[in-house]
């Protein structure tokens, strides 16, 4: 690398604050402990999506739906030939 290049990426690391990030030493990193507690604080409380039945088949769905008077969320991927109609 030249010297201008190296100038040039000497002033892109201290405009970025890499350098004084660098010189202030090691931080403390987190133990698996503290990474597991920040990570559970992340996740939602309690997902209400996880509660529906879900239906793998549209003909038991609407049966089901039209039964309970609910009504229907339709999930659409792309086929996959590996699953059959049910």
């Amino acid at each position: 690398m030249s010297a201008w290049g190296k100038s040039l990426l000497t002033a892109a690391l201290i405009g970025s604050g890499a350098l004084t990030a660098a010189s202030a030493g090691p931080q403390a990193r987190p133990t698996a402990a503290q990474l597991e507690a920040q990570i559970r604080q992340l996740r939602p409380r309690k997902s209400v999506w996880r509660a529906i039945p879900w239906r793998t088949c549209l003909l038991d769905g609407l049966a089901e739906a039209k039964a309970k008077n609910k009504p229907v969320l339709l999930w659409v991927f792309i086929h996959n030939p590996s699953y059959e109609r049910c």
